[in-house]
This record gives C-alpha cells, structure tokens and sequence, in this order.
C-alpha cells in the first residue's frame, strides 16, 4: 500500500466502516510508515477541530447578507421596487409577444378569403 491509497482510506479508517482485510493492510502501513502516521494524527485532529463548529447561524444572517450584496453591488441587487411589479421579468414580455403573434395570426386569417368563389 503507498501513501496515496492509505491516505483516501483514512476517513473510513476513523469512522470504522473499513473492511476488515483493508484495515488489516492499513494498520500494517501506519505501522512501519511515519509520514502516514502523521497524516492520520492531522486528519484526526481536523476532523476534532470540524465537530466543535456546529452552531447554529444568527437570525439576523440572511438580512446581513442580503444587505452587503446591495452595498457591494450598488443596489442593482435586492434594491427597493419603486413600480408596481418592480421589474418586469423576460417571462412576461416573451408572453405577451406571443399573444400579440397570436391574435395578429388569427385577424389575419379569419380577415382574409378562405377559398374562391365563381364571379356571377
């Protein structure tokens, strides 16, 4: 087993789902290799170090961030919507084009002769 393999087994080493013949050959590894020994000791300590973090996020955070994009940004995002709908969405202006089409469509062809007719 070289550093590499040993190293991308570390963390099912330490949760203990390893298989037992994997384990076997890693332990065999740590044993005699100072360099993945050391490694294992750092991983170890990263992962004590990740499980004090959890906290829980203040109330105030999404406000916060909204906040400072509207300062980072200039106020082009999260500004005040000073019109009745703020601004009018892509969606809106493609439908209302194709309702225009549409009707345009059907005057044009209710307004124009179906078949011909024999002179009298």
């Amino acid at each position: 087993m070289d550093h590499k393999q040993a190293q991308d087994e570390f963390s099912d080493y330490v949760d203990g789902t390893l298989a037992q013949p994997a384990r076997a050959e890693l332990d065999q590894h740590l044993a005699v290799c100072i360099q993945c020994r050391t490694e294992l000791a750092k991983f170890r300590q990263t992962l004590g170090s990740l499980g004090r973090l959890k906290q829980t996020a203040p109330a105030t955070l999404l406000t916060d961030v909204k906040q400072q994009i509207y300062r980072r940004s200039r106020g082009r995002f999260f500004a005040p919507r000073w019109k009745l709908f703020g601004r009018i969405p892509f969606e809106w202006i493609s439908l209302a084009t194709i309702i225009a089409m549409l009707v345009y469509y059907l005057a044009i062809l209710h307004g124009s002769p179906t078949g011909v007719r024999p002179a009298p």
